[in-house]
């Protein structure tokens, strides 16, 4: 058995597991369902690196939604996305049903291309499914000197959010998300990924899953009472709010519309444009060559003398020091490790050793 601690976000206790066990079998669940070995053995190392940085809401516990969503044909296991030239900096990428994790990292390889040979790259993409974790595709970006700007909706799926002053659903949590090299100065890139909800629909299922309560400011009931129980949410009785909460949720619902239209006016289809039973990600990356503003050099001293004043005023600079691992170990929430053996179970997975704890609680609701 494995041994186990408690989460510091209250999200319900935890287990420390091997991560290379986790990556086997992740991969071996996509392969299950007919992924390619390469393609699931990609997407396991994205999901597994969500965990590692700390983001179980896009780690490994998306599984049973992406099978959920392989059988309903919306991710086509077996595609590969297809690139089309817009003009020599932009360009765009259909996604074409596949693992968004596959889409998202050629949509940030095109445009690293891009904007080494022009300064400047804008990337659209269509058909996206889901396309992961945000942060990893700026931390990519990143690692070739290039800041990023993402933003992101769901093709008219998974509309969730109420508009400020609002308690019925009307947008999706439509993320965005900023990288910003540090040229080798600190450990980590500046890393800023969010939605433009007050939380993600999937921190409520976490939530859920540990049997936990809600922050009273992240939903409002149907009837625009405030409500802690993450089951109304899951039942469709309560909707997200927008960044900002009760007092400024304007703002966040003013970045909602730029996302959900930027990321239409890129590829993808805008909330009200068709009745979507399932999510795909539209997306627009923006890349820009740093060193096109100042010598690498320079911008690597500036920004550590930066997070040298941060961390003397008592704080961090987003993205930075986020690691849950010690070696080759893993915090997962007991749910998640539970849900991953039900599923491999299911699928007559190797478990790969990995034991789930007496009385773990189970997935309650996947999306």
């Amino acid at each position: 058995m494995l041994a186990s601690s408690k989460f510091s976000n209250a999200s319900g206790s935890a287990m420390n597991v091997n991560k290379t066990q986790i990556m086997a079998i992740a991969t071996d669940i996509l392969k299950a369902i007919d992924t390619p070995g390469e393609t699931a053995l990609r997407v396991a190392q994205s999901l597994t690196l969500a965990d590692v940085r700390g983001v179980p809401t896009h780690g490994v516990g998306l599984l049973p939604l992406y099978c959920q969503m392989a059988a309903a044909g919306v991710i086509k296991v077996g595609a590969e996305p297809q690139t089309n030239a817009i003009s020599d900096s932009m360009a765009w990428v259909d996604g074409g049903g596949t693992f968004g994790q596959l889409t998202g990292r050629l949509a940030v390889d095109l445009g690293v291309g891009l904007m080494q040979n022009h300064g400047i790259a804008a990337v659209g993409i269509a058909d996206g499914t889901h396309l992961g974790r945000l942060g990893e595709w700026a931390e990519r970006a990143c690692d070739a000197d290039a800041a990023f700007l993402a933003f992101a909706n769901t093709g008219g799926g998974a509309l969730n959010v109420a508009g400020a002053d609002g308690a019925h659903r009307v947008l999706a949590p439509n993320p965005i998300a900023f990288g910003i090299p540090t040229c080798g100065s600190l450990a980590q890139h500046v890393i800023v990924d969010f939605a433009t909800s007050q939380v993600a629909g999937s921190r409520i299922r976490e939530v859920a899953n540990a049997g936990g309560r809600l922050n009273p400011d992240w939903v409002i009931a149907q009837n625009g009472s405030s409500t802690d129980d993450p089951q109304s949410f899951l039942d469709g009785l309560a909707a997200l709010r927008p960044l900002g909460g009760a007092s400024a949720g304007h703002k966040g619902f003013g970045l909602m519309v730029a996302a959900e239209m930027l990321s239409a006016l890129a590829g993808g289809l805008m909330a009200g444009e068709r009745d979507a039973p399932w999510f795909s990600n539209g997306a627009l990356f923006l890349l820009l060559d740093i060193r096109r503003f100042v010598p690498r050099e320079d911008w690597g001293r500036r920004v550590k003398a930066f997070a040298e004043y941060v961390d003397k005023s008592g704080y961090r600079l987003p993205g930075t020091g986020r690691s849950s691992t010690v070696e080759d170990r893993l915090e997962l929430a007991e749910h998640t490790v539970a849900a991953l053996l039900q599923l491999a179970a299911e699928l007559s997975v190797n478990s790969h050793g990995l034991s789930a704890p007496v009385n773990s609680r189970t997935v309650t609701q996947s999306w």
